[in-house]
């Protein structure tokens, strides 16, 4: 099921602005994320091993999904990153996302 363009616009203002102080995203390297091109800069930084702290197949843990599900209320985009472990691809991702937003 596709968002109509006007839940797009209204979903583009909460993903691509500054999330509120207390919702910030904390990496394990104390880099601080407020916005999804904070965080896309940030997984493009990081080392292999801060990335797989967040995103890792053996716990099944994506740190990052979640915050983009509960604080970022984007769940399309935290769907479409499930079970994706791959830097480069989760960074591609969250980039065509950020396009899709921004033109919407």
């Amino acid at each position: 099921m596709t968002k109509s363009n006007e839940d797009l616009k209204v979903l583009r203002e909460k993903v691509l602005h500054d999330t509120a102080p207390q919702d910030a995203f904390w990496t394990c390297h104390g880099t601080i994320i407020r916005n999804i091109y904070e965080l896309l800069s940030t997984i493009n930084v990081l080392n292999d091993f801060a990335f797989k702290y967040h995103v890792n197949v053996d716990h099944t843990k994506n740190d990052f999904g979640k915050w983009i599900d509960e604080v970022l209320k984007d769940p399309e985009l935290s769907k479409r990153l499930k079970n994706i472990y791959d830097k480069e691809l989760y960074a591609r991702i969250i980039e065509r996302r950020i396009r899709e937003l921004e033109h919407a």
